[in-house]
């Protein structure tokens, strides 16, 4: 029990009596250890584990190649487009 829990208690203890004060008390203790209880495990939930990061970084790298790969197909339609252009701006002379 804290100072507060216990000021609280003795407050009950004078108005409903001491069994009951520590019946209130006791609920009222089970009650916030419940709440920090399922507050922990809340945030255990989103914890991520090794074998989750691991995962993660094989997902990126795959996506990373890809992007890559995209990149290079981008780069040579863009070239053969602006080849096909100086081309047709040198037939036009």
């Amino acid at each position: 029990m804290n100072a507060q829990t216990l000021e609280i208690y003795e407050i009950f203890k004078k108005q409903i009596g001491e069994p009951e004060a520590t019946k209130v008390i006791t609920y009222l203790e089970d009650a916030r250890d419940k709440e920090i209880t399922s507050a922990v495990e809340r945030k255990i939930e989103h914890l991520a584990t090794k074998e989750d990061l691991a995962r993660l970084d094989g997902k990126v790298s795959d996506v990373k190649s890809e992007i890559i790969k995209w990149m290079f197909i981008f780069w040579i339609g863009q070239v053969a487009v602006f080849a096909g252009i100086v081309f047709a701006a040198l037939k036009m002379k």
